[in-house]
């Protein structure tokens, strides 16, 4: 019979539903409005607008004459589709055609049934077995018609369903090829599929960046081995054991540590049990065929460090972690097919007695990412090729310090802003983006400097051996670092920039940290010092330690003869300072690696060591010998005063921003400023725009007398004696 070509009275919203039965009135055309014979209860194959079909059952009106029928269905409950996990997406439920089933329906022999279980709502109590499982899907099907290649589709039971969330008909046996299920049919289960929101329509996204933690989670779980999985928060450690349990069909049962924490003693160890005693059940459901994961997260919650403490709420924590110590024992012996992983963002506060040999044998860190794997993160995120493979390598050489969930966020973020404007620039929308998103370990750095896009080494003139030195030993190492290696060159750790004030040393440190893109982490004397004892190193440590997880970084440390000394100077005139030489030592232990723990080390990305400390001081001379051997600050870099043909290039780049007259000839203003640093010469010019401004408010341009008028106030901050001492410094350093 051909299919009924449907126009509908109006556009009904079909409501999903399961338990009650939907109804819309068919309106036929009018040339089939004579032929439409249909008994009340006919069966019939109705298409919707956007593919899909479903098997219902036609009711005609008791007037004769009405021109319309009622359909009445159960929504998305019986269901045609090629395969259990076939689900297409919901795009329009308007119906379009109608195939009334001339076939009898008749009850099948045997029917077998793909299952799909939801382990969070699997009521293992009563569905003890396989033959439980039967006789409950023959109850749910009992006064159902179906065929071959049909869905069924049980989650709008909620509750009532006893956690079966789908069932596919894969084969049928019987005098017909539409029938029902009856009292001497035989069910049996063909496949069990554990995870009912994962289709084909809706598949997991792709990991990228921590394929050596997944090859250690693959073998560990065909070891049947227990697993501690460790990592910051948002690095992937959920998403990486849910991306294996769905890839392999594993059933996975997921526990939150605070959700087992009850008020009353007792009562949180009892749902503990009743979580295992769960495991247990499901282990006979299964007949232990599969591997059962059960997924703790937070284990630090449940199981914490207690140490020296005491009191009735540490007895109630030891109790606890006591009481899941003994059922992971117990249960890792009564059931060998169970794989117990747990997640912390915090290992340092979780009890030992957890990770030894026999519980979570297998320990697995996810690091903050290194560049490489930054950059193979956003190529996953970037499915739609919304930028291009350029600004992806950008981005990822700019995001140190992010871990994977933030990573997403600002790509998002940034492609949603880049699609809003009409012509964008990529290094703007990136800055902009990250000072709204910044990573969770520089929310609260010490002394973080943002990025400035007008900054780079040509920010300033003169001094170009000096920056094509900067260059060769920093940004040059950082992008290739193939290059030096491949001729034993280790990167530099260390540089220490000495010369007068205001030859701009910390504006040099800035515009090379802006300009290769690495995080800039200041420390001033200000800031170091505390009144407590042992503050003022614990802000050292977590300073190398903020690097160390951002990095490429750079640690600025200015002024750093006041931050630590010299102790050989200070103790030729008495005992030296505790405080400088607490600093001091713990300085030293940071560039060399030494206090940095092995389990916070496991947690960093590849480029952790590519931190680079920078110092600036005026007194070389008081800077400690410790400091200055190779491996620490190895290179000391002399930026003398600028010479005149250093100032003539400055004077050139101020008149880029203060507009001078056409009298103005800077070559005379450089020979009329001998001893002047950059900073004086800045002054300088400043100076003689406040007396054109004084003069005339609407002048334009800055004239040479005004400048006569400025040298009146400004005076050179250096003398020849400071300049020579300095030269002679580096003159000794070089013998």
């Amino acid at each position: 019979m051909e299919p009924y070509r449907l126009s509908l009275d109006r556009d009904p919203k079909l409501e999903p539903a399961f338990s009650a039965p939907q109804t819309c009135c068919v309106w036929p055309k009018k040339s089939d409005r004579t032929e439409w014979k249909m008994f009340p209860g006919t069966p019939a194959i109705c298409r919707l607008e956007d593919g899909r079909q479903f098997l219902w059952h036609i009711y005609g009106k008791l007037d004769r004459n009405s021109l319309h029928r009622e359909a009445y269905f159960a929504y998305e409950a019986v269901e045609l589709v090629e395969d259990v996990n076939d689900r297409k997406p919901i795009c329009s439920s308007r119906l379009m055609e109608i195939y009334p089933i001339q076939d009898a329906i008749t009850d099948f022999q045997k029917v077998i049934l793909d299952v799909q279980l939801d382990c969070s709502r699997l009521c293992v109590e009563l569905l003890l077995t396989k033959d439980c499982l039967c006789e409950m899907l023959g109850s749910l099907l009992m006064t159902t018609f179906f065929a071959r290649n049909t869905r069924f589709d049980f989650s709008f039971l909620q509750h009532r369903n006893m956690g079966i969330s789908a069932a596919f008909v894969r084969e049928t046996d019987g005098p017909s090829f539409y029938g029902r299920i009856g009292a001497d049919t035989r069910i049996e289960i063909g496949r069990i599929l554990y995870h009912p929101g994962i289709t084909q329509s809706t598949k997991l996204k792709p990991l990228g960046g921590i394929d050596c933690a997944q090859r250690q989670l693959e073998e560990a779980v065909s070891d049947r081995t227990s697993i501690l999985i460790s990592g910051p928060s948002g690095s992937g450690k959920y998403s990486m054991v849910k991306s294996l349990a769905v890839s392999r069909n594993l059933p996975l049962f997921e526990i939150r540590g605070l959700n087992f924490v009850r008020s009353l003693p007792g009562e949180t160890e009892a749902e503990l049990r009743k979580t295992f005693l769960r495991l247990q059940l499901f282990g006979e459901l299964t007949c232990g065929e599969t591997p059962v994961i059960l997924l703790v997260k937070d284990i630090d919650t449940i199981c914490p460090k207690i140490g020296s403490k005491k009191g009735e709420d540490v007895a109630n924590v030891a109790r606890i972690a006591s009481q899941f110590v003994s059922l992971v024992d117990q249960y890792r012996e009564s059931m060998e097919n169970l794989i117990i992983i747990c997640t912390t963002s915090m290992i340092e506060n979780l009890d030992n007695r957890l990770r030894r040999p026999g519980r979570l044998g297998k320990e697995i860190t996810l690091g903050i990412p290194s560049k490489v794997q930054r950059e193979e993160m956003l190529r996953c995120f970037d499915s739609s090729q919304k930028l291009s493979e350029e600004q992806l390598t950008e981005m990822a050489s700019r995001t140190a310090g992010y871990v994977a969930a933030e990573l997403e966020l600002l790509y998002c973020n940034v492609a949603r802003e880049m699609a809003r404007s009409n012509v964008p620039s990529f290094e703007d929308v990136l800055v902009e983006v990250q000072k709204k998103h910044r990573p969770s370990s520089l929310r609260n750095a010490t002394g973080l400097i943002g990025r400035d896009l007008t900054l780079s080494l040509d920010s300033f003139a003169g001094m170009e051996k000096l920056k094509a030195l900067l260059r060769l030993c920093i940004i040059e190492q950082l992008k290739d670092p193939a290059r030096f290696h491949r001729l034993g060159i280790n990167p530099l750790k260390g540089i220490l920039l000495y010369g007068p004030p205001g030859c701009a040393k910390t504006t040099l440190t800035k515009c090379l940290a802006a300009e290769s893109g690495m995080t800039f982490l200041s420390l001033s004397a200000a800031e170091l010092y505390s009144p407590y004892v042992g503050d003022a190193e614990k802000l050292v440590t977590r300073l190398f330690n903020e690097a160390r997880a951002n990095a490429p970084a750079i640690v600025f440390l200015d002024e750093i003869d006041s931050l630590v000394g010299n102790r050989g100077a200070v103790g030729l005139k008495g005992a030296p300072a505790p405080v400088n030489m607490g600093i001091l030592s713990t300085l030293l232990m940071e560039m060399d690696g030494i206090g940095q723990a092995e389990q916070t080390a496991n947690a960093l990305s590849g480029d952790a060591k590519r931190v680079i400390v920078i110092a600036a001081t005026n007194r070389p001379d008081m800077v400690d010998d410790a400091l200055l051997r190779p491996g620490r600050l190895t290179k000391l870099i002399h930026v003398p005063a600028p010479d005149a043909d250093g100032r003539v290039a400055i004077l050139k780049k101020l008149g880029e921003t203060i507009p001078f007259a056409d009298d103005v000839d800077v070559t005379l203003v450089a020979e009329l400023t001998e001893r002047y640093s950059g900073a004086d010469l800045t002054n300088l010019c400043t100076q003689a725009a406040l007396v054109a401004a004084t003069e005339d408010l609407a002048v334009k341009t800055v004239s040479m007398a005004h400048f006569k008028e400025a040298f009146k106030d400004v005076r050179p901050s250096l003398t020849k004696e400071q300049i020579e001492l300095y030269h002679n410094y580096e003159a000794n350093r070089e013998r």
